[in-house]
């Protein structure tokens, strides 16, 4: 057996090294247009939605110590102007979802109701307190009458379910930015004053809140 390759066996052996070649050619740039070694992208960031610790705004809002033990249930009433402006619609939705924010409190908007018709509703009610959100255009201020006046003021009346007696009530002035004369503040002992519709809502809210507190701590006291 010769052990030295002919011209013949030189020329098979250089077309099979050549064809091997161009079929592993082939099968790389298959691979490469099928994306096969292609590295998965990363994200550069975190999605804010499950970024870790990400703070809820809609969690209740933190209480002192001696907020409300019990649940409590508001049914909310609206008294609008005849004009219904556009701010009597904030405010009163800005009551609505500040006491919607605090711990044992539930408040339910029931639409628009004159004082008869609450102080009938609330006498339907075996535990829930009705809420009277009452609008009056502000158009008389420091002796003068203002003409299309943006000012309100705002009334809320609480009343007992079963019986429908007034509970509480109080006011407040929505004063509008470029409204009518400024209204002196009489702060603390006054009618509160803002000049926000939001600012008003809040303010109402946190008052029919407070007095809900103190009922549930006088509830709480032993009796002499």
């Amino acid at each position: 057996m010769s052990f030295f390759l002919t011209p013949q066996s030189k020329t098979l052996k250089s077309v099979s090294l050549a064809a091997l070649l161009l079929l592993i050619g082939l099968f790389d740039s298959t691979e490469a247009q099928s994306g096969r070694r292609a590295q998965p992208l990363k994200p550069t960031s975190t999605p804010s939605s499950l970024a870790p610790d990400a703070p809820n705004t809609d969690l209740p809002v933190a209480l002192p110590p001696g907020g409300l033990q019990q649940k409590v249930h508001l049914l909310i009433g609206r008294q609008p102007t005849r004009k219904h402006l556009q701010s009597e619609d904030v405010i009163f939705a800005s009551f609505v979802k500040r006491l919607n924010l605090y711990t044992n409190l539930a408040a339910t908007s029931i639409g628009d109701l004159k004082h008869t018709d609450a102080v009938i509703r609330a006498r339907t009610e075996a535990e829930s307190f009705v809420v009277l959100l009452s609008f009056e255009i502000d158009s008389f201020q420091g002796g003068t009458i203002i003409l299309n006046s943006p000012d309100l003021q705002i009334e809320y009346l609480v009343l007992a379910p079963q019986t429908g007696k007034k509970q509480t009530k109080g006011k407040i002035y929505f004063q509008a930015i470029g409204g009518g004369r400024m209204r002196k503040s009489d702060w603390p002992g006054g009618t509160p004053i803002r000049i926000t519709p939001e600012a008003t809502g809040i303010e109402a809210a946190d008052y029919v809140y407070d007095w809900l507190r103190l009922v549930e701590i006088r509830k709480r006291q032993p009796p002499q």
